[in-house]
């Protein structure tokens, strides 16, 4: 019996051994992983790049991807009347003056109201040149009468003439008085008359001028849009034209950028990928404020997720570059 008992407590004494052990490791293991995750945490914290402040990073040059443009940029040009395309002047690559006709549409009823009004304006001079006559003819026996008038009043006074002489002389008088004084109305309404025939030449001429298409500049066709017999809406894009003058290149930098950039900087102008300058410029335009990025999007209502500033680049020669082309802009920071 003895010996049971103590076998007994024995076996107690390694259940609590056993019941220690395992609350020792139920604490051990948290505090171990916990050990674990802080390492990694400190690991990784080792191991992430410092914040770049772009305000103290020295840098001596920014890149933008831009395109070839002329000083004056390309202008769309617009139909001013709508018709149907008659003649065609120039053509895609044709060099051209300011005001030297594009294009013709069909303006026959034009043409033919602006000959009716010529006639009519021709007419109407005329007129007045007929209604002036009169009003001379009227003022000059006008005068005549007076002297008559004067003479038989001398003579009545004294009794060579008759009152009733004297009354019909004065009638008379009266009459050439309002005669004169209806020619020079018809006078003036005939000027009026021709007023108003001169300002309807000048619109009916202006309606035939609008069915010529001018150019505005100096320069070159870039592209044609209409075709001969083809009809044209009025405000219709028909044109693209590139004005004479120098080359520029118009360029994005980014908002990080954006506040180095100043007027005068120099430039290199390269072909994109390339590190060959094929001209250089010297910076002219920078924008006063940033907006999203446009050049080369594929939409203009692309979402971006930083912001630009436009620049323009004026080019020292020509270098060859075709207009439209897309280039890199490297602005040299070194002035700054």
């Amino acid at each position: 019996m003895k010996y049971f008992m103590l076998n007994q407590q024995i076996i107690n004494k390694q259940k609590n051994i056993l019941t220690m052990n395992k609350k020792f490791y139920l604490v051990l293991i948290p505090l171990l992983i916990a050990g674990c995750g802080n390492k990694e945490e400190k690991e990784t914290t080792d191991i992430v790049s410092p914040i770049v402040n772009s305000a103290i990073v020295d840098i001596s040059e920014v890149v933008g991807v831009g395109k070839v443009e002329p000083e004056d940029e390309i202008i769309s040009l617009a139909a001013a009347a709508g018709g149907v395309v008659k003649e065609i002047y120039h053509y895609d690559g044709d060099s051209i003056t300011i005001d030297e006709p594009l294009v013709r549409l069909d303006d026959e009823l034009e043409l033919i109201r602006v000959n009716q009004l010529r006639s009519q304006v021709a007419s109407q001079k005329s007129q007045i040149e007929i209604d002036r006559l009169n009003l001379n003819e009227s003022e000059v026996r006008l005068a005549n009468k007076k002297k008559l008038l004067e003479s038989v009043k001398k003579l009545a006074e004294k009794g060579a003439e008759s009152i009733q002489t004297l009354d019909d002389l004065e009638t008379e008088v009266t009459a050439l008085k309002l005669a004169v004084e209806k020619n020079t109305a018809l006078v003036k309404l005939s000027e009026s008359r021709l007023g108003e025939l001169t300002q309807q030449l000048r619109y009916a001429d202006a309606e035939a001028e609008r069915k010529i298409l001018r150019s505005p500049y100096n320069g070159i066709l870039l592209e044609l849009h209409i075709e001969k017999g083809r009809a044209v809406n009025q405000f219709e894009p028909f044109a693209e034209v590139a004005p004479s003058g120098p080359l520029t290149v118009k360029t994005e930098v980014d908002e990080l950028f954006a506040s180095r950039l100043s007027n005068g900087l120099d430039a290199e102008i390269r072909y994109v990928g390339s590190d060959s300058a094929i001209a250089h410029g010297t910076v002219i335009f920078i924008s006063p404020y940033l907006k999203k990025k446009s050049l080369f999007s594929e939409k203009a209502s692309e979402q971006e997720d930083r912001l630009v500033r436009e620049v323009r680049i004026k080019l020292d020669e020509n270098a060859g570059l075709i207009l439209n082309s897309k280039v890199e802009a490297v602005i040299l920071l070194k002035n700054n």
